[in-house]
């Protein structure tokens, strides 16, 4: 991690809401470990796993559903002066599907920047919102600026409830200017407990892909994310910024540099494909992933590096081999290997499917060969 040091008033109490997830529950532990913090609450409504809990050390606990019309009461008795939100769902896969997501969203998002509006002592907020909000679509630019709007404006899922938790944070600033008001828009994090689209395509030795597209991706190493937040937390100046690694892969790329194969099937298919070859998570994939998959997302990073003072440690590139050793899903195949199992896979396909599947595996055992990663013998059985 790389920042500039910071003017501004440090944090002093910090309310983190969400803090039974990972990202929650790991800024707890760094915070308690911060000379200018006196006191952490960790606020979720329901309890932090083991692990987590021993993140979070000697933090106090509060189990509180965030609509709960005690947490205004709870930020002002305990003197909070920064609230941070990372609360947000980012993907729709977490357990009860859309309909609890949107719930835990927006209503819980709503209810969290109420209290914080009303609670005198608050005077810090940061959000951890997502790139989705710039949709995805064939017209998008190069990069996107934290000045620009989606080209298509989402109709729903994660991407309008982000839009929307951003817009109402935005209205509590303007009746409370005396509050800072962060948000951080991160891309794909790989290795945090909920999943990712790009991280259920790494995970099958085949992943079906959408034919005739190869989306850019930007990634961000969980704990460039976690340095970014306590950035932000303990007094960097305001404002709304890209958090994401530098360099840009394509969908193909990342799916080979796995050591699995990339399979192009037509749109209308992709559903059933993903119900063939994967065990879980893009099943039921909305519109707005399907859109990523189409075109991908790339965002400029400019007003992170010069006005928010953060350069993050890894490069996309970097993050994702990580992730590849951290999960055991880095590239451990053989030629031998990959042969067997597309010879079995071609049984079940159509022809030109089949065809498909073969040049595939000629370029992804080529990409692996230029690496280093494809052994000539082991032992080892798909």
């Amino acid at each position: 991690m790389n920042t500039e040091a910071s003017s501004r008033t440090p944090a002093r109490a910090v309310a983190v809401v969400g803090g039974s997830r990972y990202l929650g529950a790991h800024l707890v532990g760094m915070l308690l470990r911060n000379e200018s913090v006196e006191r952490v609450l960790a606020i979720d409504s329901v309890k932090p796993s083991p692990q987590h809990r021993r993140r979070m050390r000697d933090a106090e606990f509060v189990r509180l559903d965030p609509q709960s019309p005690r947490l205004q009461g709870i930020l002002r008795e305990a003197g909070i002066d920064t609230v941070v939100h990372a609360g947000l769902f980012h993907t729709d896969f977490a357990p009860g599907g859309r309909a609890a997501v949107k719930e835990s969203n927006i209503m819980g998002s709503m209810h969290v920047i109420a209290a914080c509006g009303r609670a005198s002592t608050v005077k810090r907020f940061v959000l951890i919102s997502s790139t989705t909000v710039y949709g995805s679509s064939g017209s998008d630019p190069a990069m996107f600026t934290e000045d620009m709007a989606a080209r298509r404006q989402p109709s729903g899922g994660i991407p309008l409830d982000h839009l929307s938790v951003e817009g109402y944070v935005r209205g509590m600033s303007r009746k409370r200017p005396d509050i800072d008001v962060t948000i951080l828009r991160i891309p794909a994090i790989l290795g945090l407990p909920e999943p990712t689209v790009l991280g259920e395509l790494l995970l099958p030795s085949v992943a079906p892909v959408l034919a005739g597209y190869d989306p850019r991706v930007q990634l961000l190493h969980p704990q460039d994310a976690l340095d970014a937040l306590l950035h932000a937390t303990l007094g960097a100046a305001p404002g709304t910024y890209n958090i994401a690694a530098e360099g840009v892969l394509t969908l193909a790329r990342a799916i080979r540099r796995a050591g699995h194969i990339p399979l192009p099937v037509p749109p209308q298919t992709f559903k059933y494909a993903a119900r063939m070859l994967l065990s879980r998570g893009l099943r039921d994939i909305g519109p707005s992933q399907m859109r990523y998959l189409r075109f991908g997302r790339v965002v400029d990073t400019t007003r992170m590096r010069t006005e928010f003072g953060f350069r993050p440690s890894y490069t996309t590139d970097e993050a994702l081999h990580a992730y590849l050793v951290d999960s055991g899903t880095e590239p451990l195949v053989t030629r031998a290997s990959l042969e067997r199992k597309v010879a079995k896979l071609e049984k079940l396909l159509p022809g030109p499917v089949a065809d498909r599947l073969r040049a595939g595996v000629d370029t992804t055992i080529g990409e692996l060969e230029a690496i280093g990663a494809l052994p000539d013998r082991m032992e080892e059985a798909l």
